[in-house]
C-alpha cells in the first residue's frame, strides 16, 4: 500500500475546479453551432465532426495519461494539460482548421484530465473516494447544464467569440487555483501486481479479463448517454411532441441525472460486493426501461417525462459509478492510472461511433425500431460484464 502523501490546501478546490472544466469547453459548443458556422462562413455540416473530434482524442490518447503522471507528476500533469487546453480553447477563435485542431487538443487535454482525477484521488485520499469523486462529478454534471443553458444568451448579448474566450478564461481560472498543488507534486511510480515475483515480466492492464469487462461496461455506458443525448429530443418530435418541449424533456432529464451522479459515488463506495452487484442491475434495468419505451412511442408528454426520467436515473449513476470504480477497484494510484487510461481508451471509442451508427441506421431503415433493439441487447450486455467485474473487489489479484 502507498503512503498516504501530503497535499496542497488547494487540492479540494483544486479538484472542483478541474470538474468544472472538464466538459464544458467541448459541450458550451453544439448549442451555438449553428452561429459558428455563420461567423466562420461555413456550412454548419462541416462542423458536425466537432462533437465526434473529443470523443476520438478521448480513445486515442487517454492510455498516454499514466506515462505523463510516471514524467510530471500527478499534480505537474494538471498544469502541463490546463496549459494545453487553454491554448486549444482560444485558437478556435480564428479560423475553421483552427477550430479543428483546437478543438482536437481539447480533447487530449480531456482525455488527460478524465484518466487522471480518480487517480490523484486514489493518491490523496483513498479513504474517501466516494465523497471527492462525487465532488468533481457532480460540478461536472452543473457546469455542463448551467452552460449548455447559458450559451446561446451569452452569445447573443456578445459574440461567439467572446463565449469561447470567456470558457478559456475559466480554465485558466482552474490553472491558478491548482498551481499551489505543484509544491506537493507526486510522481506515479512503476508497480507490479500482487502476487507478480520481481524477475517476471510486468504484467500489462490489456492482458486483465476483469479489465476488459469494465471496458465493455464503459463503453457501452458512454454510448448509451451520448446516443440520449443525441437523438431522444428527435425520437420525441418524431413522435409528435413539439421541438420545445423534447428541449424541456432534455434539461429535466440533465436535472435527474445531478442528485444521482452526486449520491452514488458515495453510496457505491461503501456497499458491500453484493450491494454493488444490485446496483448495477437496478441502473441496467433503468436503462432498459427507457430504451423498451422507444419501442411505443407515443405523443403523450407523461409518457416522455417518464421516459426521459428512468434514463436520467441511468445515466446520472452509471458514470459516477465507473469513475468511483477506478478507485475503489485499485489499490494505489499506479494501478488507477493504468485501469482508467485501458478503460476509457475502449470506452470512448465505441461512444464516438454509437450515435453515428445509430443516426446511420435511420438513414438506412426508415426507422428507430432495430437500433432500438440492438441498444437494448447492448445494455443487457453491459449489465452482465458489471455484474461480474462486482464478484471481485479488486481488478488487480
Amino acid at each position: 500500500m502507498e503512503a498516504h502523501p501530503r497535499h496542497s490546501n488547494f487540492l479540494l478546490p483544486g479538484i472542483i475546479c478541474l470538474g468544472a472544466v472538464l466538459r464544458i469547453p467541448i459541450t458550451s459548443i453544439p448549442p451555438i453551432l449553428t452561429t459558428v458556422a455563420k461567423g466562420l462562413n461555413v456550412n454548419v455540416t462541416s462542423l458536425g465532426i466537432l462533437t465526434t473530434l473529443p470523443l476520438l482524442a478521448f480513445a486515442f490518447f487517454s492510455p498516454l495519461a499514466p506515462k505523463l503522471a510516471h514524467k510530471l507528476g500527478n499534480e505537474g500533469a494538471f498544469v502541463a494539460v490546463l496549459l494545453l487546453m487553454i491554448v486549444g480553447s482560444i485558437l478556435r477563435i480564428f479560423s475553421v482548421p483552427l477550430m479543428f485542431a483546437g478543438t482536437l487538443l481539447l480533447g487530449i487535454g480531456i482525455s488527460q484530465m478524465n484518466v487522471l482525477l480518480p487517480t490523484i484521488i486514489t493518491a490523496n485520499f483513498p479513504h474517501k473516494i466516494g465523497l471527492y469523486t462525487a465532488m468533481y462529478t457532480f460540478t461536472m454534471g452543473l457546469m455542463t447544464a448551467v452552460a449548455s443553458m447559458l450559451a446561446v444568451p451569452i452569445t447573443n448579448a456578445t459574440s461567439w467569440q467572446a463565449l469561447i474566450i470567456l470558457l478559456t478564461v475559466m480554465i485558466g481560472l482552474a490553472l491558478l487555483v491548482w498551481l499551489p498543488n505543484l509544491k506537493f507534486n507526486q510522481h506515479l511510480t512503476p508497480h507490479r501486481h500482487p502476487h507478480q515475483v520481481a524477475s517476471s515480466p510486468r504484467i500489462s492492464v490489456w492482458q486483465n479479463k476483469k479489465a476488459w469487462l469494465l471496458l465493455i461496461f464503459m463503453g457501452i455506458q458512454s454510448a448509451i448517454f451520448y446516443t440520449s443525448i443525441a437523438w431522444l429530443p428527435t425520437i420525441a418530435s418524431d413522435a409528435g411532441l413539439s421541438p420545445s418541449l423534447a428541449g424541456i424533456l432534455a434539461g429535466i432529464n440533465a436535472l435527474v441525472s445531478l442528485p444521482v451522479s452526486f449520491l452514488v459515488p458515495n453510496f457505491v463506495t461503501r456497499f458491500t460486493k453484493h450491494k454493488r452487484q444490485l446496483f448495477v442491475l437496478l441502473a441496467t434495468s433503468s436503462a432498459l426501461i427507457s430504451f423498451t419505451m422507444l419501442l411505443f412511442p407515443t405523443a403523450n408528454f407523461s409518457y416522455w417525462l417518464l421516459l426521459n426520467i428512468f434514463n436520467g436515473l441511468a445515466t446520472g449513476s452509471l458514470f459516477p459509478y465507473l469513475m468511483a470504480s477506478f478507485s475503489n477497484k485499485t489499490r494505489n494510484a499506479t494501478e488507477t492510472a493504468e485501469l482508467s487510461g485501458m478503460v476509457q481508451a475502449g470506452g470512448y471509442l465505441l461512444a464516438a461511433i454509437g450515435p453515428v451508427l445509430f443516426g446511420n441506421a435511420y438513414a438506412h431503415f426508415h426507422s428507430w425500431t432495430p437500433q432500438i433493439v440492438v441498444m437494448l441487447f447492448a445494455i443487457m450486455i453491459m449489465g452482465w460484464a458489471g455484474y461480474l467485474v462486482e464478484k471481485t473487489d479488486k481488478i488487480f489479484n
